[in-house]
């Protein structure tokens, strides 16, 4: 049982991650007083709680918990030991988790649509968000990002629908489950399964287990939309309870598109439902990994009734979304890309949306190994593969880690050597001066920089503009 914390006093620990940083914004719109503690403070979450004027102490110490604390949030980043943490147990604080708290106070009287998936929830919830707000339904959302058009990563919302990124990383230390469990989800949006989250899930299949779990909170009277071009997304259906509807670009889809045209101002496409054409839209998105969060989109706004009209348009009206696939800048002919990629897949298909955007152009990748998976040999060979997409490759550093020894740790000297063997010219290089002063050295006009890290990674992607700025 949550507290009724109307007009009380709410405090997160681990409040600079994106879900909870935009979950002090939905609190201080309800008028609640928020304050928070993390480790690691920075943008874009650190500019957010910076303009919502919340009080956000760091490093964590007990008395950074207010006296007249009504609940603590705890992050799943949290494990015992956290010496905040300790004192909220000692001092007998009631505390709960980011999203039971979500499914109480905001989900539970709304019409929930989840996004979930190993890849595209950020962007896919950014644009169904932006598809509903452009029809004038004015829904709420928390989104793991910064969707352009809205400006902020969360917003109550006035109307029925509300859209949540269902993450499946697990919910805290005292929740070991998905976050997506508690969602309450009236739409399900599973675009794919892979394995990743090495850290929490033994294997695919059980990852494949809590994707099914998560199918079975759909109602009989929801909707399940399945990317039908993954194999095990596509056999979630048989696990429903509820009409499902599958999109990709594959035959036999139910949602699907024709790709018309494409250039530097976007994709001229025409959408299908169910055999029938819909509409034709030239809009803002470029590679196949975009045209799958389109084609989701799509499905799980129409059960709101809006018009292929209002689809179209909120299609050609969408902004992006901060750190994903987010143009920097153009500066002395370079092409600055920020991008949260570091999944193997997501990689892959980032630099393919690269490639479709800037055709012709010399492509160069600086990509740091920041998540555990990413960090790990798991996916050594399978980086390969992706990185080699790219004309030429920086690698930066392993982001330091605790919890890997030496032996399970990503090699970054052989993924180099690995690149150069099939002959992508690549480079391992420590520091961002370093990164810095090759790129500056080596980069010609009309070349793109690509940056992928699922942190901060320093600010280098404005470090690197910055310096490309001061190339005479």
């Amino acid at each position: 049982m949550i507290p009724n914390v109307e007009q009380g006093h709410i405090h997160l620990l681990g409040i600079c991650g994106t879900a909870m940083a935009s979950l002090a914004g939905l609190l201080t719109e309800k008028g609640i007083r928020v304050s928070g503690s993390d480790e690691n403070i920075y943008p874009p979450m650190s500019d957010v709680l910076s303009q919502l004027d919340v009080t956000v102490s760091t490093p964590y110490h007990p008395d950074n918990v207010p006296d007249d604390c009504k609940i603590v949030v705890v992050g799943n980043a949290l494990s015992r030991g956290n010496v905040e943490l300790e004192a909220v147990l000692e001092r007998g604080i009631p505390y709960v988790s980011m999203p039971a708290l979500m499914k109480e106070m905001y989900l539970r009287e709304r019409s929930p649509v989840v996004v979930a998936g190993t890849h595209g929830k950020t962007t896919t919830s950014s644009l169904i968000a932006w598809l509903l707000e452009n029809a004038g339904m004015q829904p709420g959302f928390l989104i793991g990002g910064v969707p352009l058009n809205f400006g902020v990563s969360y917003r109550i919302g006035v109307g029925a629908p509300f859209i949540i990124e269902g993450d499946e990383y697990d919910t805290a230390y005292f929740d070991k489950g998905p976050k997506f469990m508690h969602y309450l989800p009236e739409i399900a949006v599973v675009g794919n399964v892979e394995f990743d989250h090495a850290d929490i899930y033994r294997d695919i299949t059980d990852i494949e287990k809590n994707f099914r779990y998560f199918v079975n909170l759909v109602p009989k009277s929801g909707l399940l939309v399945l990317g039908k071009d993954n194999e095990l997304a596509a056999s979630l259906a048989k696990s429903a309870h509820c009409s499902v509807n599958s999109f990709g670009l594959l035959e036999g889809a139910d949602w699907s598109l024709e790709v018309l045209d494409v250039d530097d101002q976007g994709t001229s496409f025409r959408v299908k439902a169910f055999g029938n054409d819909l509409f034709e839209v030239c809009a803002p998105f470029w590679g196949r990994a975009a045209l799958w969060n389109v084609l989701a989109a799509c499905a799980a706004v129409k059960p709101f009734g809006l018009s292929s009209e209002q689809i179209s348009n909120g299609l050609a009206t969408f902004k992006g979304v901060r750190r994903r696939f987010e143009v920097v800048g153009e500066v002395n002919g370079v092409t600055v890309i920020d991008d949260f990629a570091h999944h193997p897949t997501a990689i892959t298909e980032t630099l393919l949306s690269v490639k479709s955007r800037f055709q012709g152009n010399k492509i160069w990748c600086v990509f740091e190994p920041r998540s555990f998976t990413s960090r790990s040999r798991i996916f050594q060979d399978e980086l390969v593969q992706a990185l080699r997409q790219a004309d030429e490759v920086v690698i930066s550093e392993v982001f330091s880690s605790e919890r890997l020894d030496v032996d399970e740790e990503l090699s970054e000297e052989q993924l180099v050597d690995d690149l150069g063997a099939i002959g992508t010219e690549a480079k391992f290089l420590c520091g961002q001066d370093s990164i810095t002063q090759h790129l500056v050295q080596n980069v010609l006009p009309g070349d793109v920089v690509l940056l992928m890290s699922n942190g901060s990674f320093g600010g280098l992607p404005r470090k690197i503009f910055n310096a490309f700025k001061n190339v005479t």
